[in-house]
């Protein structure tokens, strides 16, 4: 595809090739399921669930900041709900969500992804809205929304592909308890507890709490002690007023504790010069252990959410939001060698270091909500106003060691030598980096409704003022502490200016047209280091459009579509063709198009299907030096994705069992698709894993408890895959779970 009208023949035949399977099936009236309680609803800030099962949600809140119906929206946007996650045992999000969401992977649990083949330095996840970097579970997590597109930017800075927004659980108006326990391979355990409880009432004032409690040890394979603990612990409190507004306070707190033990990325052979590498790779040294009994990675996380929701008439609603956040980190790191010399048995190289990371910040949000009617009522009108800031810091030190004094030896597969300086010889700084960035921004957009609300038309327009304080300290030369290179003060701001225009049309009641127009933008912040000039902001422009399609009374809904994305400002190196001398410039460019197509089917009342796939070809256009680059996809992207989910509840004499199969599906990509030698042929062949569930549920009649035992299989068949980023893929794993919901 070259341009974004090639993707037109694939959104039609999409559409045709469902709907008459769609007409073709019959089935009973979607059910509806049983809820404990509904959520308390206020404004048009919040989110109502009106989908007939809770794997369906039909509004987002991400994709214009206000509860918006998905079908209504002029881009693509996937919602993946808690019920869900706990169903198709996701924990967290590293790994666990590649390809759920349509052009979804690459997610870790340091807060980076990638989405419709591009990815940017400043990739971060939002939590309810805020800055998020990572360290993000399933039990105090109600959904997680993936707006597609440089739309996004309504949020501000965003990867140009899109953004994903993870939403916090809130309490509920009636009382419940659950406590599940899960034990998997290699001694993993883990532990939720959800507690949600009305307060009762003071002053007229109703309060409402939920508690959220997760606790876990991962074990790997590795040949020395290695793993993993989180611990997490959300409080929330909500309290509604007599004018039915409501004011919410959130306190996080989360630690992540990792022993390496080994790396899970496939080491490539070098050639009999120990140098020189070669097209092979070595899976089977993935779980050979190079860090050693030494090495460690300790993060947490402290976070607090403030928000006061009001609706003053049936006009003006307001929202307003806090937010605070600090995230210190250290790690020892051997770092583990990424080459292997199979003449000598040993990896060519190692070196360790003592990183510590600290990282804080806070930012509010003021949104201003206007919804009315013009010309006699036949135009519907939603204003929104946004002013939001930000401010985020870094301190980051690096220490090393005296190579002078001490040395660290090669690692050989034959006779393991673990030993590393002492932590007291860590004393030579080798970085030391304290950044700073404060971001203010202002956001407007509007919506008109007109025809019936068969035309719904968006435009909005964001511009955001960032300034960045950087102060880089001296770095040292390891090999006996001499100054290399001296420190550097940094004050400069960058704008932009992020419009969106959009338009949904519903050619019939069951199928709508959707197409949009957005800009985007990226500040250099997260890649200024020592050395490194001010750059301008990263910037996209893209195009979504398609069709929504809902079919057989809702039961049957999808969305297919096609994308265009140009992405420009990439930090690339020159050369100055008069004086010769290179230079960091922010000028590489890149392209994303393709195609896709995401949907759900409400069977029956027992059987629902969630499908979707995803087309991408994303290019490097340009790279500065770098010619080689050029026509080259970026690394560790994916072809094509796709992911078939199935949830079926027997009734009759099986009543209770449900069973939960699913299909995942990535294609062929090239890890190292930018290196510059033979290891950029390399590639991560196409697979397809297999997972499935069985869960029994019965009801302890008389003390309004529920009991579920649950056994699932991830990787079912077994089978050796590559992950997209070129890490071996999880064996298989059987996991046992027992849940007590009150």
């Amino acid at each position: 595809m070259t341009s974004p009208h090639r993707c037109l023949p694939f959104l039609f035949a999409s559409a045709l090739a469902l709907i008459p399977a769609a007409f073709a099936q019959t089935g009973a009236p979607a059910a509806k399921p049983d809820k404990l309680d509904e959520p308390i609803q206020l404004s048009a800030f919040e989110i109502t669930e009106n989908s007939d099962t809770s794997y369906i949600a039909s509004e987002s809140v991400t994709g214009t900041r206000v509860a918006t119906k998905i079908a209504d929206l002029p881009y693509a946007v996937s919602v993946i709900t808690s019920e869900f996650m706990n169903d198709f045992d996701i924990f967290s999000l590293t790994g666990d969500l590649n390809g759920v969401a349509a052009s979804l992977n690459n997610v870790n649990d340091e807060g980076t992804y990638s989405l419709r083949g591009l990815t940017t330095n400043n990739n971060f996840y939002l939590r309810n809205g805020f800055y998020r970097l990572g360290m993000v579970d399933r039990v105090n997590t109600d959904r997680i929304e993936v707006i597609k597109g440089p739309n996004a930017a309504l949020y501000g800075a965003t990867n140009p592909a899109g953004m994903i927004n993870i939403v916090s659980k809130q309490p509920k108006t009636r009382a419940s308890q659950s406590l599940a326990f899960t034990a998997g391979p290699y001694d993993s355990r883990r532990v939720e507890l959800n507690v949600d409880q009305p307060l009762g009432s003071v002053a007229g004032v109703s309060f409402y709490n939920l508690l959220s409690v997760q606790g876990t040890q991962a074990g790997t394979p590795a040949s020395a002690p290695s793993g993993s603990q989180s611990r997490i612990i959300d409080d929330v409190l909500k309290a509604k007023f007599k004018d039915s507004s409501v004011l919410t306070a959130e306190f996080e707190f989360s630690r992540v504790d990792v022993v390496p033990g080994y790396s899970s990325s496939i080491p490539n052979q070098t050639l009999v010069d120990g140098k020189t590498l070669t097209a092979v790779t070595r899976p089977d040294l993935v779980t050979f252990n190079q860090d050693g009994p030494v090495a460690f990675k300790n993060r947490s996380s402290y976070s607090g959410y403030l928000t006061y929701e009001k609706s003053f008439n049936s006009v003006w609603s307001s929202r307003v939001n806090g937010y605070w956040y600090r995230r210190p980190e250290i790690q020892f790191n051997v770092s583990s060698s990424s080459t292997f010399n199979p003449f000598t048995n040993a990896f060519t190289a190692r070196s360790v270091v003592m990183d510590e990371m600290n990282q804080d910040g806070g930012a509010f949000q003021i949104d201003t909500l206007a919804q009315y009617a013009l010309f006699e009522g036949k135009v519907k009108s939603r204003t929104l106003f946004t002013v939001d800031y930000s401010q985020n810091w870094r301190m980051r030190e690096v220490w090393g060691f005296n190579s002078k004094l001490y040395s660290i030896p090669t690692m050989s597969i034959l006779n393991p030598n673990y030993t590393v300086p002492p932590f007291s010889a860590f004393t030579i700084v080798t970085r030391y980096d304290k950044t700073r960035a404060d971001n203010l921004g202002f956001f407007a957009s509007q919506q008109f409704r007109a025809f019936n609300d068969r035309l719904i038309s968006f435009i909005s327009l964001r511009h955001d003022d960032v300034v960045y304080n950087f102060n880089f300290g001296n770095q040292y030369n390891a090999s006996g502490g001499a100054l290399k290179t001296p420190g550097q003060v940094l004050h400069y701001s960058s704008r932009a200016w992020s419009p969106a225009v959009g338009v949904n049309y519903k050619l019939t009641n069951n199928v709508a047209f959707y197409s949009s127009y957005s800009q985007s933008f990226a500040p250099q912040l997260q890649v200024a280091k020592l050395g490194t000039p001010p750059l301008d902001n990263e910037r996209a422009k893209g195009y979504d459009y398609g069709f929504k399609v809902a079919l057989l009374d809702n039961r049957l809904q999808f969305t297919t579509g096609g994308f265009y994305i140009n992405r420009s400002g990439v930090k690339a190196t020159v050369t100055d063709p008069v004086t010769g001398l290179s230079d960091t410039v922010a000028a590489g460019t890149q392209n994303a198009k393709g195609a896709e197509i995401e949907g759900s089917w409400r069977a029956t009342s027992n059987l629902t299907v969630l499908a979707n796939y995803s087309y991408t070809n994303a290019k490097i256009t340009y790279n500065g030096n770098t010619l080689t680059d050029i026509g080259q996809p970026p690394a560790g992207v994916p072809v094509d994705q796709a992911y078939l989910a199935v949830a079926y509840n027997f009734t009759g004499a099986l009543k209770g069992l449900s069973v939960h199969p699913s299909v995942n599906y990535t294609g062929v990509s090239f890890p190292n698709s930018t290196a510059t030698d033979v290891t950029r042929n390399i590639d991560a062949p196409s697979n397809y894993i297999v997972n499935l569930g069985f869960s029994y549920a019965w009801k302890q009649e008389g003390m309004r408890l529920k009991h579920t035992i649950r056994v699932s299989a991830r990787n079912l068949l077994d089978r050796n895959f590559q992950t997209p980023g070129g890490s071996l893929g999880a064996k298989r794993g059987i996991y046992f779970a027992y849940s007590l919901n009150h």
